[in-house]
């Protein structure tokens, strides 16, 4: 019968770490949201210990995060924070719905089916990130007041690996993605796209300046994107794209995006309808492209989206200011 002493003495020992580590943690993470609190970056209403007995957790009632830099703010009624005894770096973390966000100062409720994060981390003072993941099930992100989602989508999902050489492989997708009813029409009217998306997917390798960290002084920063493919279905029209960014002082793109798709004629239409390209170009470019479709084996139009010097231009055509992707500190 010694197998069932070392069985009970293994479960009271199991009970014991989670209850203990459940104790702890809740401790930590009450005078971590109290300093954010001082700070004016956050807060929360309780914090209790959770998970018992086979995880180690805590219970936040009322969490939030501020990001006064940015206008940013995210609230929700309450969030589990929990990691199993035999994996203690990797956590699991569920926040109950409606939460609030505040983006620029413009104010959202999301609701969704459920809300789940895991952050797998590493050995260190800091913490180390080595993987994170998002879910989000029918997620809806509606204006404050207002009576329809501004976003809503089927599913959402995020993956980010740590590589061996420190970059970063990004996974992530969306489908049936809907956007606000009429804007698609008021963007690109006469193009006949549908407020729906129905796929968007992206598959990346990111470079950042600094390794993510749970406990670290500063966000890391973007400064190369390799994209190696991202892929939109839009009404019926598919579109690829592939290439290589390096991100200048200013936050600005550099290289080139190379857009991929047989559905050029389409793409085209849209480009005009939204302003992007001049109608008087449409007669040269529709050439162009059916030249192009002709030299390709699968009939495909291959068109380098380039950004230099702060600028950008779609083939021939100039696009103008190149957009800041990220904001120096």
């Amino acid at each position: 019968m010694r197998w069932l002493g070392a069985i009970t003495a293994l479960a009271a020992l199991g009970a014991a770490a989670s209850w203990g580590g459940g104790t702890l943690l809740a401790r930590q993470t009450a005078e971590g949201f109290a300093r954010l609190a001082a700070e004016g970056r956050g807060g929360a209403a309780s914090v209790s210990a959770a998970g018992f007995p086979l995880r180690i957790g805590a219970e936040v009632t009322a969490p939030a995060l501020d990001f006064p830099e940015a206008g940013g703010r995210w609230q929700a009624p309450s969030a589990e924070l929990a990691a199993p005894l035999w994996a203690p770096l990797d956590w699991r973390i569920a926040a109950t719905a409606p939460q609030k966000l505040t983006l620029a100062g413009q104010r959202f409720t999301l609701a969704a089916t459920d809300s789940v994060a895991t952050l797998g981390l590493g050995l260190g003072a800091a913490l180390p990130l080595r993987r994170a993941t998002l879910t989000l099930d029918a997620p809806r992100l509606s204006a404050e007041d207002a009576s329809t989602p501004a976003l809503a989508a089927q599913d959402v999902t995020a993956t980010a690996t740590r590589a061996g050489d420190g970059r970063w492989q990004i996974v992530a997708g969306a489908t049936a993605l809907a956007l606000p009813e009429g804007l698609t029409d008021s963007l690109a009217p006469g193009a006949g796209l549908p407020d729906v998306i129905e796929t968007v997917t992206v598959d990346a390798t990111a470079s950042l300046d600094t390794p993510p960290a749970l406990v670290a002084e500063r966000m890391p920063e973007l400064t190369a994107l390799d994209l190696t493919d991202a892929h939109l279905t839009w009404g019926g029209r598919a579109l690829d794209a592939r290439g290589a960014l390096t991100i200048d002082a200013k936050g600005r793109p550099e290289g080139t995006i190379t857009l991929s798709t047989r559905d050029w004629a389409a793409w085209l239409k849209v480009a005009v309808a939204a302003g992007l390209v001049e109608a008087k170009r449409v007669p040269m470019l529709t050439t162009l492209g059916a030249y192009l479709a002709q030299q390709s084996k699968d009939g495909a139009v291959e068109v380098p989206l380039a950004f230099a010097q702060g600028r950008m231009s779609l083939g021939p055509v100039p696009l103008g200011r190149a957009p800041v992707l990220v904001q120096r500190q």
